[in-house]
């Protein structure tokens, strides 16, 4: 099974994102991009393309700055092309005879390889992943009467057949049409386990929350203070600094005292956080330096 991920635009409404594409906001020792591709690590045979309008050269060099995601080919959707359109915009990239389509943004934590069980199972020429009940978006009597899809698809590759190779193609209004007037069967699985499309500060935050009990980190190079604080090496916390969980603090962090810090949290390798200040719901990048009695809720900075 071959990859293929919509990293999409950075958009008119993600000023919270501060610049940064959705696909490259940092998750504990990670990012939602990176973590992704980490899932596919296991299968050497597997293709995997990158499709972006207008920052893929941005998610070339912080991969290539990471040495993450060798072998990954990125293509510059520069129409744009819709969900259906890229997909067959990255056909010559694959050779496998089922393809997985994922949104950059979108945390999961169902197996690949499970999904593609799912999919062969069903008989379907297209699936449909849906959130299972109480994800983030899906609470409320709603989720009884409609499915919410989860930005996950895995189709045979004969499907492609059906799908413009100019123009705008849209996967629910025109390719899914396409499909069922063809014969073919298109079909919604629920996933097992969570799952959340990064869209907002709230989702994010979510993601990040759930990030930061991986028990991986500890293969990321973080030790685990409490059950809901990480940190790097040469961490410095000051006696009477506060932090509660869940919280990572990167390699070189120093906490004065006096300093609270409400997690969800992470802080960039080399930050400073001075006294007095108080952090709720932040995360900063490598090297902040916060002066004292700063207080700042909300925030990527």
């Amino acid at each position: 099974m071959d990859l293929v991920i919509l990293a999409g635009t950075i958009g008119q409404d993600a000023s919270w994102t501060c610049g940064c594409p959705r696909p490259l906001l940092p998750l504990a020792g990670t990012t939602l991009l990176e973590r992704l591709l980490a899932m596919f690590e296991h299968n050497d045979s597997a293709a995997r393309a990158v499709c972006a309008n207008g920052h893929a050269d941005v998610i070339a060099r912080h991969l290539a700055d990471r040495n993450v995601g060798r072998g990954l080919m990125i293509v510059e959707d520069g129409v744009p092309r819709g969900t259906a359109g890229c997909l067959k915009a990255c056909e010559s990239l694959t050779g496998a005879s089922t393809i997985l389509l994922v949104g950059a943004s979108v945390w999961f934590e169902d197996d690949p390889e499970w999904l593609l069980e799912q999919h062969r199972s069903s008989g379907n020429a297209l699936t449909v992943f849906c959130a299972s009940p109480g994800a983030p978006g899906c609470e409320g009597s709603g989720f009884a009467r409609a499915l919410k899809p989860a930005g996950i698809y895995c189709c045979d590759r004969a499907a492609l057949e059906y799908i413009r190779p100019n123009g705008y193609q849209d996967l629910k209004e025109q390719w899914v049409p396409v499909l069922r007037e063809a014969g073919l069967r298109v079909g919604a699985v629920t996933l097992r386990g969570g799952s959340c499309e990064v869209s907002d500060w709230s989702s994010y935050i979510h993601v990040l929350a759930r990030s930061l009990s991986d028990e991986r980190l500890a293969e990321r190079g973080y030790r685990r203070l409490v059950p809901d604080i990480w940190c790097g090496e040469d961490v410095e916390i000051a006696p009477k600094a506060r932090i509660v969980g869940p919280v990572l603090l990167g390699h070189g962090c120093k906490i004065e005292d006096g300093a609270v810090i409400v997690g969800p949290v992470i802080l960039g390798n080399g930050s400073h956080v001075g006294r007095n200040s108080w952090l709720v719901r932040v995360v900063a990048a490598e090297g902040v330096r916060l002066p004292p009695g700063s207080s700042i809720t909300d925030r990527l900075i």
